[in-house]
């Protein structure tokens, strides 16, 4: 569900984003990671949904701000970090048909401990906190929505706290490599290093012996 932690993306899917009606599709891709959604269900949900556009480098949320919006990355790549002591910590990325938000504070209307950034030029496909809560009181799709997506939440954060106890930053990137191989070269170097907990020097030191290895193999 939540970015680089281990959702899949859905191959049959990689030419869906043809038009800006099927963007929104990505909402429905996402959601369907957890349980299959209903033609009727998607019919109660997508005319409560809305395209947002960032230009790469801009800021979706900021760190403070109120998270207003659950969304799904229908194009681009995003970032997900904190500051300490002075510097940027990335723990997170999304890329397309994945949920993206700053979700502990979507649901306690509490300000944000996170900052999200478009890397790339991004679209989001985004349902606003009223409009799920219009749909928790009209139907079960709402509460269903709210059942995934936090199922998803807490599944991402146990394997990402246990990655970070169990695996060398090499394993963690190797894990990435499998499971993204074609898109974690859209991570600039910097971002993925922090996401690694390693400076990017050494992140170079991990590729070149990735790559010495795989040609001796």
């Amino acid at each position: 569900m939540y970015g680089i932690s281990g959702q899949n993306l859905k191959s049959k899917h990689n030419n869906i984003f043809l038009s800006e009606n099927c963007k929104y599709h990505a909402f429905r891709i996402a959601l369907e990671e957890g349980v299959p959604i209903t033609d009727e269900n998607w019919a109660t949900i997508q005319p409560h949904l809305k395209l947002r556009h960032f230009d790469k480098g801009e800021t979706i949320i900021g760190e403070g701000e109120i998270e207003n919006y659950l969304s799904s990355v229908a194009r681009g790549c995003v970032r997900h970090y904190v500051h300490k002591d002075g510097s940027e910590i990335n723990f997170e990325f999304a890329f397309e048909n994945e949920l993206s938000n700053s979700y502990a504070s979507f649901l306690s209307r509490s300000p944000s401990l996170v900052s999200i950034e478009a890397i790339e030029e991004v679209t989001l496909v985004s349902l606003h906190f009223d409009s799920l809560q219009m749909l928790y009181n009209s139907s079960a799709t709402g509460e269903k929505i709210g059942r995934l997506t936090t199922e998803g939440y807490y599944i991402w954060r146990e394997k990402r706290e246990i990655q970070l106890l169990t695996l060398t930053p090499e394993e963690l990137y190797l894990d990435l490599l499998s499971q993204y191989p074609e898109y974690i070269n859209r991570i600039p170097q910097k971002y993925l290093a922090s996401y690694l907990q390693v400076q990017p020097e050494s992140l170079s030191r991990i590729k070149r012996r990735i790559y010495r290895n795989r040609k001796r193999t």
